[in-house]
């Protein structure tokens, strides 16, 4: 008898919520970078107050992480998906009718509130409870097809605006989160209780309690979230300026847009490897690996501006680093601590990540700003190597009879 006898219900159910995590990253986060221009010019706000609402939706989520994390291991995630679906669906509409800052921000919470009850952590949470053993291919697959949000999200942004203006884009949204993305979740099964899972289907410990001993677990949580917060600093920052970047190193306006576009396609194809090929190593390696990536592809620019060979490289080995690292972030904590209070412990990781993501824009800009190209290059650098550090440590923690 298979390990899983509803697997294909429960593919089916996968790609749904695929679907919903191209929505809700699509319509809530890479959708702001095609309206901002048209929002800034007719409520009259500054671009750090617009681009902002990405940060009070981080820190909103940030707030509530822990508390729904808990929440999801007593009662399973259908529920709290279904109230993040509504809760994106109203902040989206506020959105649509803000007429200042405080209108304006205020749907930004309500979207911070949606994130961290359906997106987030949430969808890894989910898996884990469908797909038990499988989870790590599974959420890799998932973060593959995530990724294409920008590039069906900014033309159909784009086009919708255009037609209808930003006001109306936002209301569409809106209801792509009642009619698409709320039934897709209300079809998420029951959680059941742990014992009685273990019951129906069997399942190794060591997926359910993890390979990090009681004893070490404290010293793992904060590897861990140094290693990605770190890591964050810069993942979350550097690609918004990565074609300023670019024409400081000498690059041309129309060349430095192609070479940056080519990272969209370096991390889908890094989340691909991860995915097909990955299982073959422990997670924590794979992330290692991209944490060697990420510093080493910033001293490329810094050796070699000017090169259009050398931009491409750079672009196309970080954005390969960023996203491994990012599949990582998703599947390691399952690996470490098991399914058994995963919510909890994925909350509690959220709190620093989201800090550090909050921050990553802001100092990135500051960074190139106060020292110029090479020094914020090498800065990075150096950021990310306190995340390598981390997780080399992780990784001799583990190693440990």
């Amino acid at each position: 008898m298979p390990a899983f006898p509803r697997l294909p219900e429960h593919g089916l159910l996968i790609c749904g919520l695929v679907v919903t995590r191209i929505i809700g990253w699509g319509s809530t986060f890479y959708a702001l970078s095609v309206l901002a221009r048209d929002i800034q010019r007719d409520l009259g706000l500054d671009v750090t107050v617009v681009f902002g609402g990405i940060t009070v939706l981080l820190l909103t989520g940030a707030a509530l992480a822990p508390a729904v994390g808990r929440q999801l291991d007593r009662e399973g995630t259908r529920r709290a998906m279904c109230i993040g679906a509504l809760a994106c669906a109203a902040g989206l509409a506020l959105l649509g009718v803000a007429q200042g800052p405080v209108s304006y921000l205020a749907g930004w919470v309500a979207i911070g509130i949606g994130h961290a009850f359906s997106l987030g952590n949430v969808g890894s949470v989910t898996v884990a409870h469908l797909m038990g053993p499988r989870t790590r291919r599974v959420i890799g697959l998932m973060m593959l097809a995530t990724g294409l949000s920008s590039a069906v999200f900014w033309p159909l942004t784009a086009v919708l605006d255009a037609e209808f203006g930003w006001r109306a884009t936002w209301f569409a949204f809106a209801a792509m989160q009642i009619a698409i993305v709320l039934p897709i979740y209300a079809a998420v099964p029951r959680h059941r209780h742990p014992a009685t899972a273990a019951a129906a289907i069997p399942s190794p410990v060591e997926s359910d309690e993890g390979r990090v001993p009681p004893a070490h677990r404290r010293t793992a949580f904060w590897l861990v979230a140094i290693a990605f917060s770190a890591s964050g600093l810069v993942s979350w920052g550097l690609p918004l300026h990565l074609i300023e970047l670019l024409r400081n190193a000498g690059i041309g306006e129309a060349e430095a847009v192609g070479i940056a576009a080519l990272s969209g396609p370096a991390t889908l194809l890094a989340r691909l490897v991860d995915a097909t090929v990955g299982d073959r190593l422990p997670v924590e390696r794979t992330a290692l690996a991209g944490l060697v990536l990420g510093p080493l592809s910033c001293f490329l620019l810094v050796l070699a501006p000017g090169s259009a060979l050398t931009a491409a490289g750079f672009v196309i080995c970080f954005s390969a680093a960023m996203g491994v690292i990012s599949v990582a972030r998703a599947t390691l904590p399952l690996a470490l601590f098991g399914r058994s209070g995963l919510g909890a412990m994925l909350g509690r990781l959220t709190v620093p990540q989201n800090l550090a993501f909050a921050a990553a824009p802001l100092l990135v800009a500051a960074m190139i700003e106060r020292l110029g190209r090479d020094l914020a290059l090498v800065s990075s650098a150096a950021i990310q190597l306190v995340g390598l550090l981390a997780m080399a440590a992780l990784v001799r923690l583990l190693a440990r009879p």
